[in-house]
């Protein structure tokens, strides 16, 4: 029986098929030295003997290793078929954004960066809680990232979260590709793989809900999660 053509090129079908199976594989490859390097770093912040600078780059080393574990959280649950649904389940936004948000506090405050939370309500979703964590993690991430000063607001409103920093902003040309993969613009701060939002928005695309961007160059970004209106307690 003939093998494969190799001249023949690959089908849409097909192509979809590698990048997942790449995709699946490269994350749980990554999973393991990521898991070594936060034990090690969990050991060494017990030595009472570390300088303020060797603390201070622990603790960077300790958020990016957080940043890369919800980043392949991400990919591995973009990786699954299309015909294979995500784990959903029902639970409170606000009980699962206040566990985010501890994620990024430590961010926050080296940058001395106010937080200002408005919770105007508490939706009780039936969805991927996985997702909407690797979701709004990336989107605070980006958020923190791209503000020297000010603050970062989250409003939590029936149907939606936004959240909104006083950063660097993006005129339009950024704007209209900010979802790209790996695509960084004009005055991008160093650090992080230009994958947050893309992630960010194609998980929100597999979960229905949408992910849109408001920004003004020199002023900040609100970005927006759409999720639609929910039963309330």
């Amino acid at each position: 029986m003939p093998g494969p053509d190799p001249a023949r090129a690959p089908t849409p079908a097909e192509r979809l098929a590698r990048e997942q199976a790449f995709t699946r594989d490269a994350s749980h490859e990554l999973r393991t030295p990521l898991t070594v390097i936060r034990m090690a770093s969990d050991l060494i912040a017990h030595d009472d003997g570390l300088s303020e600078a060797s603390r201070r780059s622990l603790a960077r080393i300790r958020e990016a290793v957080a940043g890369m574990e919800a980043t392949i959280d991400a990919l591995l649950l973009l990786a699954r078929g299309q015909d294979v649904p995500l784990e959903a389940e029902d639970f409170h936004l606000g009980e699962l954004l206040e566990q985010v948000l501890e994620q990024v506090r430590p961010q926050l405050q080296r940058k001395r960066l106010a937080l200002a939370l408005e919770q105007q309500a508490d939706p009780l979703l039936h969805a991927p809680p996985r997702a909407m964590a690797v979701v709004l993690g990336n989107l605070l991430e980006n958020a923190v990232r791209y503000t020297d000063a000010g603050q970062v607001r989250v409003r939590v409103l029936p149907d939606r979260v936004e959240i909104e920093d006083t950063g660097v902003g993006m005129d339009a040309a950024t704007l209209a590709r900010a979802f790209e993969p790996f695509y960084r613009g004009l005055g991008t701060p160093p650090g992080g793989g230009g994958l947050g939002l893309s992630v960010a928005h194609r998980l929100a695309q597999r979960c229905g809900w949408t992910l849109r961007l408001d920004s003004t160059l020199g002023q900040g970004t609100c970005a927006s999660l759409l999720f639609g209106r929910v039963a309330q307690d």
